[in-house]
């Protein structure tokens, strides 16, 4: 049984939520919104924000009431042995599947704009080597590596942005719904994976000091996240025009390349973007890498939770993964199919819980 000491707080499982959720959106955002030539994809990103806070807020109750068990646990108590393990290992490579293209972005970004002459294998291995030694650690080492980077994260690229606003020019975001509706919905799919990340609640809870402020810690997590990325692609559509981010592959980074401000000796802004954004990225992954492991642990029921055989199973088998797509077009195709996948992952067990949750009224369920 953990101690109290090693629980986390609610700030800490609100920036973990959070954290885990700003990532590869960061760069990469401004291009996928600016596939439809529509530049209103910042309100979409608020809407879906709103719309993912509300489902959350509907199966996080299910959580709270069987708060000593992780969603790996309740799913074979509410499905049964079977069906709760077929279920858990969709959610299992799910999480894999979000680790590997979140490696492969960030070997992506480093290797083309720091380590040229680096092998990007190199450079992924790298980074989930030292992903697995943290996992090794535990969910609360974890969240306190996500308490030192997510603020210095946010604050050098609110700062960065804030730069960029002498080259906003309203224009480039107007006419709002230019396409019509038509063009907005068709965001949606195109967004989803952005969102991605919040679901690392399923297992955060048993770790909380006071589960009852899971709600607000993850609504508040969704709410941020949600508000970072809007002002993002606002702020890029707006100073690029969406003609010329969607022909970018990282928008963002080529907008703080361009960025000049008289009288600063400064000449590369975008190196701050770059290291910043390497170190969040890295973080993001730890969410879903942890996540995994519980996992792996509970389908094989393995009493040693480090064991170093899964460890370094779990390092080969995502490494591979990650180096699997041929290009830079197949890791986003990637992204986008992990989008729909993450739609599954969060809504096939709410609706397995809500039945179990109907039997219980009738007297034959066994979730609380």
């Amino acid at each position: 049984m953990r101690q109290s000491e090693d629980k986390l707080t609610f700030m800490q499982t609100l920036i973990m939520v959070s954290s885990t959720m700003i990532g590869s959106g960061v760069l990469t955002l401004p291009r996928s919104a600016a596939e439809t030539d529509s530049p209103i994809g910042w309100i979409m990103i608020l809407l879906q924000g709103v719309i993912f806070i509300v489902f959350a807020l509907l199966f996080l109750p299910f959580l709270q009431r069987n708060s000593g068990k992780t969603i790996f646990e309740l799913n074979s108590i509410a499905a049964g042995k079977l069906v709760g393990f077929l279920l858990n290992l969709f959610i299992t490579l799910y999480f894999i599947g979000i680790v590997c293209y979140q490696a492969r972005v960030l070997g992506e970004v480093v290797g083309f704009f720091l380590l040229k002459n680096t092998p990007m294998a190199v450079v992924v291995i790298t980074f989930l080597a030292v992903a697995i030694y943290h996992v090794a650690g535990g969910v609360y080492p974890i969240a306190k590596v996500y308490a030192y980077i997510f603020p210095i994260t946010i604050i050098i690229f609110l700062m960065l942005l804030m730069f960029s606003f002498r080259l906003f020019q309203l224009d480039f975001i107007r006419p709002v719904f230019e396409g019509g509706f038509q063009s907005f919905f068709s965001l949606f799919p195109k967004t989803l994976l952005y969102f991605s990340g919040f679901e690392v609640i399923f297992y955060l809870v048993p770790f909380m000091k006071d589960p009852k402020q899971v709600k607000k810690a993850v609504a508040f997590g969704i709410a941020t996240s949600a508000v970072f990325y809007s002002i993002t692609l606002f702020m890029v559509i707006g100073c690029m025009s969406v003609a010329e981010a969607k022909t970018v592959t990282w928008p963002t980074i080529s907008l703080i390349h361009a960025l000049e401000i008289p009288g600063i000796f400064i000449e590369r802004f975008d190196l701050f973007l770059q290291l910043t954004w390497t170190a969040q990225q890295f973080a993001c992954m730890l969410g879903s890498f942890k996540g995994a492991h519980i996992g792996l642990t509970d389908i094989f029921h393995l009493k040693n939770k480090n064991n170093p055989w899964l460890l370094t199973a779990l390092l080969a088998v995502t490494f591979f993964l990650s180096m699997f797509p041929e290009d830079l077009n197949a890791v986003f195709y990637y992204g986008t199919l992990l989008g729909y996948v993450f739609l599954g992952v969060i809504a096939i067990p709410f609706f397995i819980w809500f039945l179990s949750w109907i039997q219980k009224k009738l007297g034959r369920g066994q979730l609380q």
